[in-house]
């Protein structure tokens, strides 16, 4: 009903765009060395750039400058200008210094050696508290419709019929759109276009479902582009009609034309609207926080329609406060990693994750996600016990994973046994071997990397 729902989002984007938004820039560089891994942090705040593309560079918040310079090693953090500079070696976690929680691990053997990344940056993981979010504000807003609908069309004979639509499908539905603008946000952090095609969906969801038709398209699109607010309107007046069962013309039909004008029907939503506790609840709270003087002096009290634009945009939009910051992340690696979800740069040896990142007070979106397994062999030493390298990859990362379970007198056993293997016997003495301190766990433990080995040896040939 509300003709300003679809300008909801365009207007914050279009606010930022106009007003400028000044920002935090993080670059970490990253080179694991053995246990430890060497973390670099490069960063400034900028609003904007000036005509020859360097930043403009502001004054960085001293509160968040202390937090991050605590979590290095004394005398790690140092400024050039507005740039500042951090490092640091870390062994297991990672600092939060950009916010978020991450882990390196390394794994050696004489086999080879593999390493771990994982981190995260902001955001929050708690999808149950982001979905519940969207599914309150769907139940709300279907009230509101359904509330609306009595005050109007109460009295009608088949109303009964229009206000089981409202508080079944159409709640339904709206749950449904929350769930698709969901899943659309969260899968464009991962492939490009993934919102265009969520919109689409949920756009053949609508036609399937006989709230719009295919011929509908012109008018949908003045819809989103905002060019004409009528097109909701009769898109409007057509459905109550068709649920309250009048004909298309007649004078039933013009029982709901004031429906076809955006300006009568806005009008009559915002009366609704100004009746209800969850717009009067929201007034007394204003008047409250003017009397403590927590407004700014040219505040306005809120509007009715206000109360529905929120829920609208509670319910589609993750409720983040936009993508504020920005990220780069850069892991060098000796050679391409076995796994990960970033982009591997061959000139520099580096894998690279670049990101927006949003404001860190809003924790509304999945955080920023990095990941990256790698692996090195130990050629030579696999070479002279084995022929060959047979254990890279993810075999040398389950190998290692398996080695460094062992306790040291059943590592001495095993390495002995690897210093005493030799390819033209290596079948024989593998199969052979059992722990001296004898038992199922153990046996199992050296049956693992036999069969390990054995199935390498034969994928090799």
């Amino acid at each position: 009903m509300n003709m300003k729902i679809h300008t909801v989002i365009g207007l914050a984007a279009l606010t930022a765009l106009v007003t400028g938004c000044p920002h935090n820039d993080y670059t970490i560089e990253l080179t694991p060395r053995g246990n430890v891994i060497e973390r670099k942090l490069v960063f400034y705040r900028a609003d904007g750039t000036e005509s020859n593309g360097v930043p403009k560079y502001e004054s960085f918040p001293s509160n968040e400058l202390a937090a991050i310079s605590a979590l290095y090693p004394h005398g790690a953090l140092t400024p050039e200008g507005e740039r500042h500079f951090a490092r640091g070696e870390f062994s297991g976690a990672t600092p939060g210094d950009v916010g978020g929680a991450g882990a390196y691990t390394n794994y050696s053997s004489s086999l080879g050696s593999a390493g771990f990344y994982i981190e995260r940056f902001r955001g929050s993981e708690d999808l149950s508290a982001q979905q519940e979010k969207r599914l309150t504000a769907a139940d709300q807003l279907a009230d509101l419709v359904v509330g609306w609908s009595k005050a109007e069309f109460g009295l009608e004979p088949r109303y009964q019929d229009l206000r089981r639509f409202l508080d079944v499908d159409v709640r339904r539905d709206l749950k449904n759109a929350a769930l698709y603008s969901w899943a659309g946000e969260t899968a464009s952090s991962y492939r490009e276009h993934a919102e265009e095609e969520f919109i689409g969906r949920f756009g053949l969801y609508l036609v399937e479902r006989g709230y719009v038709k295919l011929a509908d398209a012109p008018l949908l699109a003045q819809l989103v582009v905002g060019s004409d607010t009528s097109a909701a309107a009769t898109l409007t007046q057509r459905l109550v009609a068709e649920k309250l069962g009048m004909p298309p013309s007649g004078p039933m039909r013009e029982r709901l034309a004031f429906l076809a004008d955006p300006a009568t029907l806005q009008k009559s939503w915002e009366t609704f609207l100004s009746g209800t506790e969850l717009y009067q609840s929201r007034v007394r709270k204003w008047q409250e926080d003017e009397q403590e003087g927590k407004h700014e002096a040219d505040a306005k009290e809120p509007t009715p329609s206000e109360v529905a634009d929120d829920l609208v945009a509670a319910l589609i939009t993750s409720g983040s406060s936009g993508e504020d910051d920005h990220l780069t992340v850069r892991l060098a690696l000796p050679s391409v990693p076995d796994h990960t979800n970033g982009k591997w740069d061959e000139a520099r040896r580096q894998i690279m994750w670049d990101s927006a990142l949003e404001a860190k007070e809003s924790a509304a979106r999945l955080p920023v996600f990095c990941y990256a397994s790698w692996s090195q062999p130990e050629n030579q030493f696999q070479k002279d016990h084995f022929g060959r390298v047979i254990l890279k990859g993810d075999d040398l990362l389950k190998y290692n994973l398996w080695r460094a379970q062992l306790d040291e007198p059943q590592a001495g056993e095993w390495e002995k046994l690897l210093l005493s293997l030799w390819p033209d016997e290596l079948t024989n003495k593998l199969a052979a071997f059992e722990f001296f301190a004898v038992g199922q766990q153990q046996t199992a433990s050296a049956s693992f990397a036999k069969e390990l080995i054995k199935s390498a040896l034969e994928k090799e040939r």
